[in-house]
């Protein structure tokens, strides 16, 4: 978490009323994505499944800037970390891109991966975690609204992913 969006009792700066003294402050977004993970963790036991087209989540960490969440490293065969967008912007998306990027979405929404707001940067590619080609999401996870209808409801979860999908497809111009 950035120290400039803290105030000093842990609230986002600029935030006023409710929002301000919301129990988890600069940190609920941890708790979305720490809860979104477990969530899955616990809809899948029974498969022994634990690797989710997220980004697994370690723990915490104290940093010198605050507490920090631990998170997998999700790297491409380059080594360097490089997101969906990137891929598309330097005109690097292929075939194996468009499959991959189709499972993903496959994936969250039979799964039944909530998003919050997912973009094309919060979306990393990766040939490491499973020796195949695929994409994860490590920005945008959890349930955002106050009465949690996606989280609740498998189906109205799907139709947004599928949205999700459309707008982002649309705006890096791929067809798959």
């Amino acid at each position: 978490m950035k120290p400039i969006r803290a105030g000093d009792d842990g609230g986002i700066v600029n935030q006023k009323g409710f929002r301000r003294h919301h129990q988890q402050g600069i940190y609920r977004q941890f708790r979305r994505e720490l809860l979104q993970y477990l969530q899955l963790c616990k809809n899948h036991y029974r498969a022994n499944q634990f690797i989710f087209p997220m980004e697994t989540v370690y723990g915490f960490e104290q940093t010198d800037q605050g507490l920090a969440l631990v998170t997998e490293k999700i790297i491409a065969p380059s080594g360097k970390s490089m997101t969906l967008d990137e891929i598309c912007n330097e005109r690097n998306f292929d075939h194996k891109h468009g499959i991959a990027l189709q499972q993903f979405f496959n994936d969250c929404c039979s799964l039944h991966l909530v998003f919050g707001e997912v973009n094309k940067a919060g979306i990393m590619y990766t040939e490491q975690r499973n020796d195949r080609p695929e994409f994860v999401l490590v920005d945008g996870i959890g349930e955002k609204l106050f009465i949690p209808f996606r989280a609740m409801s498998r189906r109205i979860n799907a139709n947004y992913v599928r949205k999700v999908e459309n707008k982002i497809k649309t705006q890096l111009n791929i067809e798959y």
